[in-house]
């Protein structure tokens, strides 16, 4: 019983030292002593053999976020009318002695006028910018922890119901900022029509005020001798007058006459003076008409230039949110492994919260330490062969990306080096912690049939291997090797798929 536990402990000790390059099977043949026979089957492939230095290590993956990156300019645009409150008209005593103090500096006394003055305005279009806040509904996600997408893989739905509200509030904020517009567009007309019009009288008023100041004396002096000859004639009349009752009431009429021309010889240098200096206003105006007319109009056009702004960033956001949604789905940006989901089904987006992360597949590094004795076979930009213990037959790309300074092993003295591998190709899935093997390449050779180096046995010059038939016999075939790594050896002789023999002996 003891013999036997410790053959089968042997076998087992021989199937892991052996590294085996294909599926095989062993089996014993007892000779009778105390020595067995053992034999393992192994296959005759085809492919690369590679030599190197194989250093392990964790494998390190960077991770992306791809974020709820709807931004929208604006959500709501008004318009807001704002008046100047400035009298402009040739004839306004206050309005239109501001704005020419404004421009020349100069000061005169203002006179009442009868002729109305016009306002004019001007329209502002102001805006509320601010971040997208539409509330879009997760409906479904289509991704879990783990699994591997590719960039533009769906990774959630919306609902229809929260998309379609989103868009009716986008195309609200169209028709506000176009109805802005319009209304900017309106006021600088009135602007412009009423500054035409102040304009125009100006120039009427500047072209007629000689005539006007000469009527204007003419009329205070008329009215005075027109007041004298009423005076005369009612003296006249009251010497010739014999009835009591007619002469009281001429005696009446003589007085207010008398105090009416007392009164307009005493303010007629007054009134002389108002007309001046209404000519001289009058004449002010006229020079300055086109300035005035500048000055009203200044700025017309920027309003409806603004408005225009707001409905282009308004068309811009939507055309914006369209895309976004498009077919109702939230893509993937990125390739990679999810290793997180920000939603469930029922929450609404928002800039706070990532919707996935990803481990980037491009952003795949190995860094493994190289001893001293290693290190000179290792190079910037090298190519190296990867393997990882989550996929033992499949081998991987990268390349030597860097080489850092040397650290030394206090417990043993051994001076190592760390190197950085980029990993170029990569299994399905891969996440960071995962063990890697990485081989620094010596020599490869491609594109060659190779078996393992224990299936060849060697004699002199010679060598040759047991090759299994069909039928279950053993057939000794002579053959010749090339390149070998340790553990696989290049073999021609054999076919691609033979099976050979591995022989030993145990005890």
């Amino acid at each position: 019983m003891i013999k036997v536990k410790k053959i089968i402990a042997g076998v087992s000790a021989l199937v892991i030292a052996g590294g085996c390059v294909c599926g095989y099977f062993f089996f014993w043949k007892s000779s009778g002593d105390s020595k067995s026979e053992i034999v393992k089957e192994v296959t005759v492939s085809k492919g690369s053999i590679t030599a190197g230095v194989t250093e392990s290590a964790a494998v390190s993956v960077e991770s992306l976020e791809q974020n709820y990156d709807l931004v929208l300019n604006s959500t709501s645009i008004s318009a807001s009318m704002e008046s100047s409150g400035t009298s402009s008209s040739g004839s306004s005593s206050k309005g239109g002695m501001s704005m020419s103090e404004g421009m020349m500096n100069n000061t005169s006394s203002g006179s009442k006028s009868s002729k109305s003055s016009t306002a004019t305005g001007s329209t502002s279009v102001s805006s509320k910018s601010e971040s997208s806040s539409l509330e879009l509904v997760i409906d479904k996600v289509n991704v879990t922890e783990g699994q591997t997408v590719k960039e533009g893989d769906v990774l959630m739905t919306i609902t229809k119901e929260s998309i379609e509200e989103a868009r009716t509030l986008l195309k609200k904020a169209i028709e506000d900022a176009e109805l802005a517009l319009k209304q900017a567009q309106i006021d600088e007309s009135k602007t412009k029509l009423s500054a035409k019009y102040e304009y125009d009288t100006r120039i009427a008023e500047g072209k007629n005020a000689l005539s006007v100041y000469n009527a204007t004396l003419s009329e205070i002096a008329q009215n005075i001798s027109s007041l004298s000859s009423q005076i005369s004639d009612v003296n006249s009349q009251i010497a010739s007058c014999t009835d009591d009752k007619q002469l009281s009431q001429l005696k009446t009429q003589l007085e207010s006459l008398k105090s009416q021309l007392s009164s307009a010889q005493s303010s007629r240098s007054a009134d002389e003076l108002a007309a001046k200096q209404k000519y001289e206003e009058t004449c002010m105006y006229y020079k300055n008409a086109q300035d005035l007319y500048n000055v009203a109009v200044n700025g017309v056009g920027s309003a409806s230039e603004e408005a225009k702004e707001k409905v282009e960033t308004a068309k811009s956001d939507l055309e914006t949110f369209e895309k976004y949604v498009s077919g109702g789905n939230i893509l993937a940006q990125h390739s990679g492994t999810i290793t997180g989901v920000g939603y469930s089904s029922g929450d609404t987006l928002n800039s706070e919260t990532a919707i996935a992360s990803f481990a980037d597949a491009e952003s795949i590094t190995v860094t493994v330490n190289v001893t001293e004795d290693d290190i000179s076979v290792v190079n910037i930009d090298d190519k190296v062969d990867i393997s990882f213990l989550s996929y033992p037959d499949k081998v991987f790309s990268g390349y030597v990306s860097e080489i850092g300074s040397a650290a030394s092993n206090s417990k043993s003295a051994t001076v190592s080096y760390p190197v950085t591998v980029v990993v170029t190709t990569t299994p399905d899935k891969i996440l960071s912690g995962m063990t890697a093997n990485v081989t620094f390449i010596s020599k490869k050779v491609e594109d060659v049939l190779y078996v393992s180096n224990k299936a060849v046995t060697t004699e002199g010059s010679k060598s040759y291997v047991y090759k299994k038939n069909e039928d279950g016999s053993e057939e000794k075939v002579d053959v010749k090797v090339g390149f070998s790594n340790g553990n696989s050896v290049e073999i021609s002789g054999v076919s691609e798929g033979d099976t050979l023999l591995i022989k030993g002996k145990v005890t």
